[in-house]
């Protein structure tokens, strides 16, 4: 893959998509509040408005999601109410459907580690201990 992917991280209170190329630099990003009372119709469309107002044509989408994701689906399989409706929610069909593109997806925090083992504090590192708190 040569060209960007969109980012997508998205949380209780907040969702950040950046635009992003094959170095992991950022090219765009954007955020939102994350309209969680409004369900996953609403939270979906925010993601789809944020990815689009980034200006650039994407190759594939990755997603960073709250709850517990099936990977291998894409599918939300369990959540808190920080999120109404989220449990049950196809990100990576819907998301697929909407732009056309690969959709990758995985909870939050399992999304955040990997790129520090990328790019971030623990390239490089055999061993990481990866902790993080949120909504």
């Amino acid at each position: 893959m040569t060209g960007l992917v969109a980012g997508v991280d998205i949380g209780g209170t907040k969702i950040a998509v950046g635009a992003v190329g094959p170095d992991g630099a950022v090219h765009a990003q954007a955020t939102a509040p994350t309209p969680a009372r409004e369900g996953a119709d609403a939270v979906l469309s925010t993601v789809r408005q944020l990815i689009s107002g980034l200006g650039r044509p994407v190759e594939a989408i990755g997603v960073g999601s709250a709850g517990v994701i099936d990977a291998a689906s894409g599918t939300v399989r369990s959540a808190t109410e920080a999120i109404s409706g989220w449990a049950g929610t196809d990100l990576a069909g819907r998301l697929g459907s909407a732009f056309g593109v690969p959709v990758a997806v995985d909870n939050d925090v399992h999304a955040h580690a990997l790129g520090e083992a990328w790019l971030g504090a623990a390239a490089g590192r055999t061993n990481v201990l990866y902790m993080a708190a949120g909504t």
